[in-house]
C-alpha cells in the first residue's frame, strides 16, 4: 500500500498547536518497518497524542496512521539548515499503544483493524499489519485465546481454531462474525452441582502422593493506598462468577477421585483473604515475607476441604504499592485462567474502589457443561478412530535414563533444578525470524531444539536411537468439539497431556551452516508432525482416562521420558501496577516433599517480559537419583546451541519454510516444496 509522508505531515500540522511535522519509516524491529511521526508545538505543554491519533484516523487510511508520535522541542538539523534524519531519535523498540487503544473502534475502522491493534496489545507490540502472521510474530495457542477473548468484547466473534486457519488480521477479518449476527445464546447452564473430572485430574490421581500443596500462584503488585475491604468485594465476585474455584474434591480411595461444585456465596472472600503489615518493608525483608506468607497460605490448600484459593494482602501503607499474593490449586486453574482470573479481579476492584457493585462478564459455557462434553465426546466414534494412534504413542525402551521412576524414591524431595535464562537479543529471532522462515510458532522451534540437542546428546553418548517420546501439554480447549461451546471464560484446569514421537537427529557440527541446514529440515518436520496431531491431542486423554472400555489397553503407568510444556508469552509489563510484582522470585509454593515425580525430566519455557524486552526462559526440573546433572547440563547446553543454529538458518539466504501444511490445496510433499523454492530463489 502506497504511503504519502507529505500528507501525513499535512494533516498532522492542521492541528492546533503544532507547527513542524516530519514522518518517518523507521526499522521498528529487524524486517518490521513502521511510520514514526516527529512533531514540535508553540505550547510548553505537551500534545496529547491519543487526541492527535484520533484525529490522524479519521483522515487517513489505516495504514498511514503513524505507529509513534514523538514530540520534539526542535527538529535537528545538519550544518546548511537542512533536517537531520539521522539524527532523528530511535522510537522505543517494542513500545505498546495500550495506553492509547480506545475503547470502542473509530469510525471506518474494520473488523481488521480491530484485529490488528488487539494482536499488537496481546503481543506487546507498537503495531501488527494486515498481513502479518499472528504466530510468526510471537504469537501462541494460549495467548490466541486471550486474543478471541479481546475480539468479542469489541464485538467479533472468533474462535481459537479460526486463529491458526487465518493467522493475519486481514484472514481473520474474512471469517469473524459481528456479534448481531451472532445465532440466538442458549440458555445459561447450571454450573453447580457433580462434576466431570476432566482427563488431567485423572493423570494427578494416578500419580498418588500427597497432592494438598499442588498449585499454582501469582504474585502482583497493587496501586498505592489499595485496601483490604475492597480486595475483599473483588475477591467475592471472582469467587462467585467462576464456579470452577468452588470445587469440593472427594477420594473414595487413593486414584479415586470424584468432585462437586458448590452454590455462589459458598466460598467466603473474607476466609480466603489475610492480610499482612508490609509498612516499611525493603526488598529483602518484603521477600522474605513473600516465601514465609506463601509458605503458608500453600500449606493451607486442601480441595477435600473445599480450600481451593487462598489470597494474602501484603498491605504497605496509604502511599507505597502493596502486593497481593494469589494460590489456587492446581485442580482449579491453569495457565490460560489466570489470563481470565486477572483481569476481572482488577475490573472488580476498580468497580468496588469507585463505589460500585462489581459486575462480571458471564462464562457462556461453564465447567461442568464442558466436563460432561468431554465425557460424551471420549465415547465417540472420532475419538475411538484414534486409538491405535494413541496406543502406539506409548513411549518405547528408555533413552535418557536406566531404569523407571519408583513412586517411593523419585519424589519431589529428590528433584533437582536447572534454570537457563536468554537476554532480550538473543531472544528476538526466536519469536520472529525464525519462526517466520517455516510459518511455525514459537514452540515448533524450541521443540525442535530439544530434539536436535537429544540427538546430540544420545550421539555423544552412544546411546544410538531413531525416535524418543515426550508428553506435551496443550491448553486443552479446543471448544469445537462441543456445539457452540464458548471457553474464553471457563476457569479450570483443562490442560491436555498427549504423547508425540520425534526423530532423534543430531543438529550438524559446531552450528555450521551445514548443521544449520539440517536443523531447518528438523523444524520443518516438527512443524509437520505437531500439525499433524488431531484437535490439540485432547484424544489421548479422553481415551485413557474418560472411556471405560479403551482405558484398560492403555499401559498403566506408562509415561515420556519428557514432560514439555511451553506456557507462551507473558505480556503483562514488570513493575506496574496490577502486573508482576519483582518479588515473585521468592515465592516458595513448591509441592509436598513427597509427592512423586510424573516423568524423570520436565522442562517448562516461557516468554516474559525483561527489562530490554522479551526474555526465553526454561525451566529443567529432573529426577536426581534417575538422571545425572551431566546429561541434564548437556541438554540444555546443547538446546541453547540448536537455537542459534536454528537463528543461523533463519538468518541465511537458503532459509524457506513452507511446508505441506501451507499449500493444503496443492498435493505436494516436501521435497516437491524444496524443489520449487530452490528454482524461485535461482530466478531472483
Amino acid at each position: 500500500q502506497r504511503i504519502e509522508p507529505a500528507e501525513i505531515e499535512n494533516i498532522l500540522t492542521q492541528t492546533p498547536g503544532i507547527t513542524q511535522a516530519v514522518v518517518t519509516l523507521r526499522e521498528d524491529r529487524p524486517g518490521i518497518h513502521q511510520l514514526t511521526a516527529y512533531i514540535t508545538a508553540n505550547t510548553n505543554t505537551p500534545i496529547d497524542t491519543t487526541a492527535l491519533r484520533n484525529h490522524t484516523t479519521q483522515k487517513l487510511p489505516a495504514h498511514m496512521i503513524p505507529t509513534h508520535i514523538i514530540q520534539l522541542d526542535t527538529l535537528p538539523l545538519t550544518p546548511n539548515g537542512k533536517l537531520d534524519r539521522t539524527a532523528l531519535p530511535t522510537p522505543p523498540v517494542g513500545e505498546t499503544r495500550t495506553a492509547d487503544r480506545r475503547a470502542e473502534p473509530s469510525p471506518g475502522e474494520g473488523a481488521a483493524d480491530v484485529l490488528a491493534r488487539l494482536m499488537a496489545e496481546v503481543l506487546g507490540l507498537a503495531h501488527v499489519g494486515a498481513d502479518e502472521n499472528f504466530f510468526e510474530l510471537g504469537g501462541d495457542s494460549i495467548v490466541s485465546i486471550r486474543l478471541v477473548s479481546l475480539a468479542r468484547k469489541e464485538g467479533l466473534t472468533v474462535t481459537a481454531r479460526q486463529v491458526f486457519q487465518h493467522p493475519s488480521p486481514a484472514g481473520l477479518a474474512e471469517v469473524v462474525v459481528p456479534r448481531a449476527a451472532e445465532p440466538q445464546a442458549r440458555p445459561a447452564d447450571v454450573g453447580t452441582g457433580p462434576l466431570v473430572l476432566p482427563p488431567v485430574a485423572h493423570w494427578l490421581a494416578s500419580r498418588g502422593g500427597p497432592f494438598e500443596r499442588f498449585c499454582q500462584a501469582r504474585l502482583l503488585r497493587l496501586p498505592a493506598g489499595a485496601r483490604a475491604a475492597d480486595l475483599v468485594t473483588a475477591l467475592q465476585a471472582v469467587l462467585d462468577r467462576h464456579d470452577g474455584l468452588r470445587q469440593v474434591l472427594t477420594v473414595t480411595r487413593p486414584g479415586l477421585w470424584s468432585a462437586d461444585v458448590r452454590p455462589v456465596g459458598s466460598l467466603a472472600a473474607g476466609t480466603v483473604l489475610r492480610t499482612v503489615d508490609a509498612s516499611g518493608m525493603d526488598g529483602d525483608a518484603l521477600r522474605e515475607a513473600v516465601a514465609r506468607e506463601s509458605d503458608r497460605a500453600a500449606g493451607e490448600l486442601d480441595p477435600v476441604s473445599g480450600r481451593t484459593v487462598r489470597a494474602v494482602f501484603f498491605d504497605a501503607g496509604p502511599r507505597t504499592p502493596g502486593r497481593l499474593l494469589l494460590l489456587a490449586h492446581h485442580l482449579v486453574v491453569d495457565e490460560v485462567s489466570w489470563q481470565i482470573l486477572l483481569p476481572d479481579l482488577r475490573a472488580a476492584w476498580e468497580a468496588a474502589v469507585a463505589g460500585r457493585v462489581p459486575a462480571l462478564d458471564p462464562v457462556p459455557t461453564s465447567l461442568r457443561t464442558w466436563t460432561a462434553g468431554l465425557l460424551a465426546e471420549a465415547h465417540s466414534a472420532r475419538r475411538q478412530g484414534e486409538l491405535d494412534r494413541w496406543l502406539a504413542g506409548t513411549p518405547g525402551r528408555r533413552l535418557l535414563t536406566d531404569r523407571a521412576l519408583d513412586p517411593a524414591r523419585d519424589t519431589v524431595a529428590s528433584a533437582r533444578h536447572l534454570v537457563v535464562r536468554l537476554s532480550a537479543e538473543l531472544t528476538e529471532p526466536l519469536l520472529a525470524r525464525v519462526p517466520q522462515a517455516v510459518h511455525g510458532t514459537v514452540n515448533d522451534v524450541l521443540l525442535t531444539a530439544f530434539t536436535l540437542a537429544v540427538g546430540d546428546w544420545a550421539a555423544r553418548s552412544g546411546r544410538a536411537a531413531d525416535t524418543f517420546t515426550v508428553d506435551l501439554e496443550g491448553h486443552g480447549r479446543e471448544q469445537d468439539l462441543l456445539p457452540g461451546a464458548d471457553l474464553t471464560r471457563t476457569v479450570g484446569w483443562l490442560t491436555s497431556v498427549y504423547p508425540v514421537r520425534l526423530a532423534c537427529r543430531a543438529q550438524g557440527p559446531g552450528g555450521s551452516l551445514a548443521g544449520a541446514g539440517d536443523a531447518g529440515s528438523a523444524l520443518k518436520e516438527v512443524k509437520e508432525l505437531l500439525r499433524g496431531v488431531p484437535d490439540g491431542g485432547v484424544g489421548a486423554g479422553l481415551l485413557r482416562h474418560l472411556n471405560a472400555g479403551t482405558a484398560p489397553l492403555f499401559e498403566a503407568g506408562a509415561c515420556a521420558e519428557v514432560l514439555w510444556n511451553y506456557l507462551g508469552r507473558q505480556t503483562a509489563p514488570p513493575s506496574a501496577d496490577w502486573g508482576p510484582a519483582a518479588e515473585a522470585d521468592a515465592l516458595a509454593v513448591g509441592p509436598d516433599p513427597a509427592m512423586p515425580l510424573s516423568h524423570p525430566l520436565e522442562v517448562v519455557a516461557e516468554v516474559a517480559n525483561g527489562p530490554a524486552g522479551p526474555e526465553l526462559t526454561a525451566r529443567f526440573v529432573w529426577a536426581g537419583e534417575a538422571l545425572s546433572q551431566n546429561t541434564v547440563g548437556a541438554l540444555a547446553d546443547g538446546w541453547l546451541d540448536a537455537l542459534r543454529t536454528l537463528t543461523n538458518w533463519a538468518d541465511g539466504d537458503t532459509a524457506a519454510g513452507h511446508t505441506p501444511s501451507d499449500l493444503d490445496l496443492l498435493d505436494l510433499d516436501q521435497d516437491q516444496i524444496t524443489m520449487l523454492e530452490d528454482m524461485w530463489r535461482a530466478q531472483r
